[in-house]
């Protein structure tokens, strides 16, 4: 549970299933039927990424430190001697290391895996320190968490001969880039906007104009939409039609008769709301193609139970606690 808190596993836990949306179109799309093969990928892509996300957790907690420490937020490298940070950190980069051997011979799938890792270093260290860049945090820390990921896994999955099917790659990094990425550190950004002030750390939120904000998270949301259209259409439209129709349904359903409202950006304090896109994204999509592998092969049906358990169940908790509340 202390390894947990040090990564900060809870901040970056629901972004993976997207990830494993790409996966499993890529199984769908290549009409991969080897139970074997699919689980052998999806875990060693998996082990990846988590390994990656772990170290921009402890990176990013390295140098917060003293931001932290003002703003009374809870960061486990404080609790540590400077040597002892030193070897955690440490043991997260020995294990990006022992994990590029395995991809060493997929020379593309190497290079976007350590793109990503060194633009978590520029973001979050003091010398570059982009993280309080505004405008520039933002991009690179999509580029970091979302884009150079989608080309790692593609490149893997593809084993580098990514030519073919650029326009549905490209659409799938720039939407996984401007939702998970960009999107998704700008909702943070307002969650933690009065911890951000305290300890004085200059962020896009807090360090631009109303009509400036607007205007780029006017773009990141047409950027986002645009992108997914097209990925849609370059995949088969076909296979999200029913995933689009839940959503649209349980939108209706939490809006007409449960009173939720639903945001782009900025969070509603105080009131029943959800982020917009994001459960059909993280749970819905997963699940609807997950429910298509098994009818395809039923072995699939081992993977629909573990994602339940690993990523679904935690959600429906969340779920179930939140209309709890509500009602009482």
């Amino acid at each position: 549970m202390n390894l947990f808190k040090h990564i900060r596993v809870t901040t970056w836990w629901f972004k993976l299933p997207p990830f494993l949306v790409l996966i499993y179109l890529y199984f769908i799309k290549e009409n991969v039927n080897d139970f074997r093969q699919e689980v052998f990928q999806v875990l060693l892509i998996l082990l990846g990424v988590i390994i990656a996300a772990a170290f921009a957790s402890l990176i990013n907690n390295y140098y917060d430190q003293e931001d932290d420490l003002i703003a009374g937020k809870e960061n486990k490298m404080i609790d540590l001697s400077h040597n002892s940070q030193l070897i955690v950190l440490g043991s997260s980069i020995f294990a990006g290391i022992a994990y590029s051997i395995l991809i060493f011979s997929n020379f593309y799938a190497f290079i976007f895996y350590w793109l990503s890792w060194i633009c978590f270093y520029i973001y979050s260290s003091k010398q570059f320190r982009l993280k309080e860049k505004a405008f520039l945090g933002i991009v690179f820390d999509g580029l970091a968490s979302q884009f150079f990921p989608v080309l790692f896994i593609f490149s893997f999955l593809y084993k580098g001969d990514i030519g073919n099917h650029w326009i549905w790659i490209i659409s799938g990094s720039i939407w996984m880039t401007f939702s998970f990425g960009m999107r998704s550190l700008i909702i943070h950004q307002y969650n933690d906007c009065e911890n951000d002030l305290k300890a004085g750390v200059c962020t896009f939120v807090n360090n631009t104009s109303q009509l400036s904000r607007r205007i780029f998270q006017g773009f990141v949301l047409l950027i986002e939409v645009f992108s997914f259209v097209i990925f849609i259409w370059a995949t088969n439209w076909q296979i999200f039609v029913i995933p689009i129709f839940i959503y649209a349904s349980l939108f209706c359903i939490f809006k007409i008769i449960f009173s939720i409202d639903f945001y782009f950006f900025e969070p509603l304090q105080n009131q029943k709301s959800r982020s917009m896109f994001f459960d059909f994204y993280i749970t819905i999509l997963p699940f609807a193609l997950l429910g298509l592998l098994t009818l395809k092969n039923y072995q699939n049906g081992i993977l629909l139970i573990v994602s339940i358990i690993i990523f679904n169940v935690p959600t429906l908790f969340n779920a179930w606690n939140f209309f709890k509340v509500k009602i009482k």
